[in-house]
């Protein structure tokens, strides 16, 4: 049982202990003799003896009462003895080690990074707290750029990303480090957007995607869009565009959807993890904020991750979005894991190699075969370094061992499908097992002072 404390922070300022509180609250419940209801008395609300006019007996009485408990309490919770007692004062220094029942020791551990797996990240913890109740975990939902950021700096024990580092973030890692990239879950970026009376999901193509986000189109009525959607009745008014002002992973998977459908875009544009310069528009800090600004916001368009419009039914419409073959898709947990699946046909790289290249978006692109797959659809990385006991790391061994049992939990029993689980709830296909297979391989590879951290778990 936890050892028992009395918050002296809960306490009024017209309040007061007595009794023998203090000495046993360095006393477990078991070894104390005294009856429970002794163990924190007070004094009644607002009692105060010299506005009250005690005399001077009283109060000598109150204290010895006082003395009497506490020494009465003292006696009885650490024993007594017969004949001559020698007291002796020994200090000792003891430590202790707490360990879970599965034999890992307790340790908190922190992540940080993308806002685009946040939902399924939250739920993982709270789940994973019953798993391992003495590893406490928490993520910081900042985007991936600062993720990146916070793992080269050693901020945090694992960093998380929508996107694969670029060449320029993989060379300001430690020097002589080597970052793992590992997927952990998948998800698809829709058109978000909020058209009063439009109920219809309205289709897209990458191009007028790119085209709407670059200020070409900016009614939607514009034939372009018109055409695209015929028997839908869209109103003549102007287009509020919006997107992320922060570095962020969603964005790089929805620019680089558009960077592959409008050469313009790929010339002027791009994508990237970091702050983009978006010809318009007005930033929203984080996925949650720009749900909150297309639902707070009439005739408003957003690139947003797929989980968000299911954390807000009826409140955030969506459209379907060409994919190679031709056919207008509409995301879904099932075309976006047959998109992930596509897009690893041909191999992932090593996790302990460079990313920059590989891309769902990019391999399913142009992919005619792909019938029903839908095209911006992408993994989600968390980031670990091979050498958890390098200095870079900033990690002790405690919390290797608890980050990587965390991470093989959520690429396995966090992966867990069903109507219930919360890959389907929220809106996170599971992973691929040519995924898992990989990331199990990798985790397993990760040392601590030359040892695998795994093996010693």
């Amino acid at each position: 049982m936890p050892n028992p404390r009395i918050n002296m922070g809960n306490l009024r300022p017209d309040e007061a202990i007595v009794g023998p509180t203090t000495i046993l609250s360095i006393v477990p419940y078991s070894r104390c003799r005294l009856p429970i209801n002794l163990l924190e008395m007070r004094l009644p609300p607002k009692m105060n003896f010299y506005r009250k006019g005690a005399s001077g007996t009283t109060i000598g009485i109150v204290v010895v009462v006082i003395v009497v408990i506490v020494a009465a309490g003292a006696y009885l919770a650490f024993g007594t003895g017969s004949g001559t007692t020698t007291t002796t004062t020994t200090t000792t220094t003891t430590t202790t080690t707490t360990t879970t029942s599965t034999g890992i020791q307790a340790a908190t551990i922190a992540g940080g990074g993308g806002t685009l797996v946040y939902p399924l990240m939250q739920d993982w913890i709270n789940t994973y707290s019953f798993v391992e109740p003495q590893i406490q975990v928490s993520y910081s939902a900042v985007g991936s750029g600062t993720g990146i950021k916070d793992i080269q700096g050693g901020l945090v024990n694992f960093g998380e990303s929508d996107a694969p580092l670029s060449t320029s973030q993989y060379a300001g890692l430690p020097s002589g480090s080597t970052l793992l990239t590992i997927p952990i879950s998948d998800s698809g970026i829709i058109p978000a957007y909020n058209i009063p009376g439009i109920t219809a999901h309205l289709n897209f193509t990458g191009n007028v995607l790119a085209e709407i986000f670059y200020g070409t189109i900016t009614q939607w009525n514009d034939p372009r869009i018109q055409s695209l959607n015929p028997g839908v009745t869209l109103p003549a008014h102007a287009i509020e565009v919006y997107h992320r002002s922060d570095g962020s992973g969603t964005m790089y998977g929805f620019t680089q959807y558009l960077s592959d459908a409008n050469s313009t875009w790929k010339a002027k544009v791009g994508f990237s993890t970091g702050v983009l310069a978006w010809p318009v528009g007005t930033g929203c800090l984080h996925n949650a904020g720009v749900a909150q600004c297309v639902s707070g916001n009439p005739y408003s368009i957003a690139p947003l991750e797929i989980a968000y419009e299911i954390a807000n039914p009826g409140q955030i419409n969506y459209g379907a979005v060409e994919n190679a073959a031709g056919h207008y898709i509409l995301a879904n947990l099932t075309n976006i894991s047959q998109a992930l699946a596509q897009g690893v046909r041909n191999g992932l790289p090593s996790t302990d190699a460079q990313w920059t290249s590989f891309s769902v978006i990019q391999e399913t692109f142009n992919d005619t075969a792909a019938t029903y797959i839908y095209p911006i659809s992408t993994f989600t990385y968390a980031l670990v370094y091979q050498d958890m006991s390098a200095s870079y790391a900033s990690t002790s061994q405690a919390q290797a061992v608890a980050t990587l049992n965390f991470l093989t939990w959520v690429i396995t029993s966090g992966q867990a499908n069903g109507p219930n689980a919360p890959t389907t709830t929220l809106g996170y296909p599971p992973l691929p097992s040519a995924a898992v297979a990989l990331d199990q391989t990798e985790l397993a590879s990760i040392t601590y002072n030359g040892t695998p951290v795994l093996s010693g778990s």
